[in-house]
């Protein structure tokens, strides 16, 4: 078959109950691709150390004469390690998509991702989320905007609010990302970072029709968290500012005393009020000097140059594709 090629790569963990209405949709989708585009289409799945039986349905699946590669890790490393499995394996590829694979992210998309790229030569074709109040609520959509408020200040490049994973990158671009040393990844800030030319299409993601979401408070707290020491000093900076105003607040403060000992003689200064102070400082102190230790730990885990991923299985199945002329 003649044309481009085109792998999905569809990280999974835990998602057994999902994989035959995902394999079923993807096999629709990669014949119209194929007729449609005279593209060869394959998959490129990456179980991320699922517990259940995820990887057994995918290596018992017949996919027909599609192509696939099943790569199974050691054990769990990682949405973002999945993705850059799934990226070091597609290197023959013309273009790439990424995808979920709780079916929060319509493979029935991916035309119009594909429509994009070979029609406008865009180098990057990703959804973002219409509206998060409506899927998300109003306190975590609010901490979505205060997260990208933070993490797009004083840099060269922006993050899309609301971009995901769900995207298609071609070649040169899957090439930029796998040049990269960085171990401990947010592939949201890499899409960004590399640049070249980007398209966003707006998406209202379905309900999630099975299972539950592994990323829990913690979790996508400590991500954040990640996130923001990977890709901005931010934080520093605006803890400089805030121990310059506590001193200005300080020496105000002490100087108020000062006056009120002096002139005032008939007023007495609380315990209170300056237990309180000392309460808050310190507090100060402690979020500062974890915010440092974040940023030091993440140097020491970058120091020892420890792989992304390890991998337990890695099968490829060769088909015979025929394209729909």
């Amino acid at each position: 078959m003649t044309g481009k090629h085109l792998s999905i790569i569809i990280p999974v963990y835990n998602e057994v109950e999902v994989l035959p209405e995902l394999l079923a949709r993807l096999e629709r989708i990669a014949a119209s691709l194929s007729s449609e585009f005279q593209l060869t289409v394959d998959f490129i799945f990456v179980d991320d150390g699922s517990t259940d039986d995820s990887f057994a349905v995918l290596s018992a699946h017949d996919f027909g004469p599609r192509s696939v590669r099943l790569l199974q890790f050691s054990r769990n490393f990682g949405k973002e390690a999945a993705l850059s499995a799934g990226i070091d394996a597609a290197q023959s590829a013309d273009a790439a998509v990424l995808m979920d694979a709780d079916l929060q992210h319509p493979p029935e998309m991916i035309t119009e991702f594909v429509r994009i790229w070979l029609n406008d030569g865009a180098d990057s074709v990703y959804a973002y989320k219409a509206s998060r109040r409506n899927s998300e609520g109003y306190l975590k959509a609010a901490a979505s905007r205060l997260f990208f408020w933070v993490i797009n200040r004083n840099i060269r490049y922006q993050i899309p609010p609301g971009a995901g994973d769900f995207r298609l990158i071609n070649h040169r671009f899957m090439k930029a990302l796998r040049s990269l040393p960085e171990s401990d990844r947010f592939m949201k800030g890499l899409y960004g970072w590399v640049g070249f030319r980007q398209t966003g299409l707006p998406l209202e993601p379905p309900m999630r029709e099975h299972g539950q979401s592994s990323f829990s408070a913690f979790r996508l707290f400590s991500m954040t968290m990640d996130a923001i020491t990977s890709f901005t000093t931010t934080p520093l900076r605006l803890m400089a500012m805030a121990g310059i105003f506590i001193a200005m607040f300080s020496a105000a403060y002490g100087l108020f005393v000062v006056i009120e000992t002096l002139f005032f003689t008939g007023v007495s200064n609380g315990i209170a009020s300056v237990l309180t102070l000392i309460a808050f400082f310190g507090g100060m102190q402690m979020i500062f000097l974890g915010l440092l230790g974040e940023y030091i730990g993440k140097s020491v885990q970058e120091a020892k140059k420890r792989p992304s991923y390890i991998l337990a299985e890695d099968i490829t199945r060769k088909g015979e594709e025929v394209a729909d002329r």
